[in-house]
């Protein structure tokens, strides 16, 4: 996931974006923006991008003055590219910034570390959503992987605030893992609708959904199926931890980086003709970039 999420970005916008659970301020440029706190994860799971970049963190006061200048631009951020956020080791006090600032977070996790912090962290006013890629937990063994998967529906079950809590499972539905997953949460709240491979969404509960779908492709992978385009650097773009601007969350390693937060400030990284020129190319205005023809997110141009 994100190390843990990051295979799962497409589904995620479809899940903030289209489905419309979660009404966002329009009149920002943007839609989201991924701000990377780290790219250290607990897990290490096979369908994960594994990236070049050595590990790191932000730290709180880089975070806040990254955060400040992301304010304007999104409307609401998350808080990885690579990475499971739960291993910053500030993490309460990263939600505590967004609070402060007033942002709007949706929180994706593997779910492993959730009780972590203790349950405070999700009375933050940032908080608008978490979604637990379930995907991962495919990488721990069968009996740490129900434990966990069951800690994840109690908490769904207990938890009465404001938050959409979203259980995020992707894969083949062949696959014994997503079978029993599956089974298990629909279970949990008395559904009976089994994912088909397909993205679509059941309702388990009021604000609590079981998303499904298919696995994401990872870019710059070889060559893949020509694409309409993307909405990198249209509806989202993101900061890798060491400061560096990307278009997409899928580009882990900054191979598409349009500038440098140490360098220069995000407004002008943004409207500066690196941007301009990319955002062409990313939808297929001009030849898309070598680098995104075997990612997975495509979308009319």
């Amino acid at each position: 996931m994100s190390r843990t999420t990051g295979a799962f970005w497409y589904y995620l916008f479809l899940l903030s974006f289209i489905s419309g659970y979660i009404v966002y301020d329009m009149k920002k440029p943007f839609r989201r923006a991924f701000i990377e706190i780290t790219n250290v994860c607990n897990l290490s799971c096979g369908f994960c991008a594994v990236s070049s970049r050595p590990s790191g963190s932000m730290s709180v006061g880089d975070f806040e003055a990254v955060a400040a200048q992301v304010k304007p631009f999104a409307a609401v951020i998350s808080l990885h590219v690579l990475g499971e956020p739960f291993m910053h080791p500030k993490f309460p006090e990263i939600l505590g910034v967004c609070s402060r600032l007033g942002l709007r977070v949706n929180l994706v996790t593997n779910g492993t570390l959730l009780d972590k912090f203790g349950p405070e962290i999700f009375n933050e006013t940032c908080l608008d959503q978490i979604s637990f890629s379930l995907h991962a937990l495919a990488a721990l063994p069968h009996g740490r992987r129900r434990e966990k998967l069951s800690r994840l529906i109690e908490f769904a079950r207990s938890y009465s605030g404001p938050l959409i809590v979203g259980f995020r499972l992707r894969g083949d539905t062949g696959d014994r893992f997503v079978r029993e997953a599956a089974d298990e949460i629909l279970g949990a709240f008395s559904k009976e609708s089994v994912p088909d491979g397909k993205s679509r969404a059941v309702t388990l509960r009021d604000k609590v959904f079981l998303n499904s779908g298919a696995l994401f492709d990872w870019p710059g992978r070889g060559k893949g199926k020509e694409k309409n385009g993307c909405l990198g650097l249209r509806h989202h773009f993101a900061i890798l931890c060491g400061g560096k601007v990307v278009p997409c969350c899928a580009d882990y390693d900054g191979n598409l980086s349009i500038g440098d937060l140490n360098k220069e400030p995000l407004a002008d990284i943004l409207g500066g003709p690196a941007a301009a020129l990319l955002r062409d190319s990313i939808a297929a205005k001009t030849p898309m970039p070598d680098y995104c023809a075997a990612c997975g997110f495509s979308a009319p141009g």
